[in-house]
């Protein structure tokens, strides 16, 4: 069997990727709508990010997508399906502790957009996975998000012993709270559940379109469009 070599130099996308974070000058965004007291804040941004925590050397950490730009359109569609539904708590035997993972009837629909112009152009950030990979940073925190990204034992072709490393599977029902805002103030007996836009299911579609790239073929902006299967989150909260 042979000797598998270690990559040298930067990081590789999705080898302990868990969160992206961006450049400070692309972040600054000014905001036209001050609070109360007259402070701007700038602008708040969604992020998406596993229901539970995943496991590998650092054990309880969540994968979290966050948001450089918040979609222009959110378009949530809700639907009761007679063949797939979520049997309400209080019909339950007590006896029954299952959490539930099938669909609720509803689907969330919204776009991404990332750009890594700064990282890319700016020689003290080259040796970072930003600066090196581009938008793939942001990319692969979205396929380990949803499962895409995992370590398996692949066999070997020349003997009967198993390795393990990490593969480009496909995508996974990973539960997941997508959140795009923060309302201003917390009104607990006007609204049920949580004052922002929070959504609780599993992403089935991707679609990543790579519209810039660097002299080297690396992507610096991506739009992605992505597709949710909304799911109760009766014993998740």
């Amino acid at each position: 069997m042979a000797e598998k070599k270690k990559p040298s130099g930067v990081n590789l996308p999705g080898k302990g990727t868990w969160e992206n974070t961006f450049d400070p000058r692309i972040r600054s965004i000014p905001s036209y709508l001050p609070d109360e007291k007259g402070t701007s804040f700038g602008l708040m941004r969604g992020y998406m990010v596993t229901a539970f925590p995943k496991g590998g050397k650092k054990k309880n950490r969540f994968y979290m997508l966050n948001f450089l730009y918040n979609p222009s359109t959110v378009s949530v569609n809700h639907s009761a399906d007679a063949a797939n539904q979520v049997m309400p708590p209080y019909v339950r035997s007590d006896l029954d502790e299952g959490t539930p993972l099938v669909a609720a009837g509803g689907t969330l629909n919204f776009a991404l957009l990332f750009d890594r112009t700064y990282e890319m152009s700016d020689p003290g950030k080259f040796n970072t996975v930003e600066g090196t990979y581009g938008v793939m940073a942001d990319i692969h925190v979205l396929y380990n998000l949803v499962g895409i990204n995992t370590a398996q034992e692949a066999q070997s072709t020349d003997d009967d012993q198993a390795s393990s490393g990490k593969v480009v599977g496909i995508m996974q029902m990973s539960p997941v709270w997508c959140r795009f805002g923060q309302a201003r103030h917390s009104f607990s007996d006007k609204l049920p559940s949580m004052s922002r836009m929070e959504y609780f299911g599993y992403v089935n579609n991707i679609g990543i379109t790579y519209t810039h790239f660097s002299q080297r073929m690396t992507p610096v902006r991506c739009a992605v469009d992505i597709s949710m299967t909304l799911m109760s989150s009766y014993g998740w909260v």
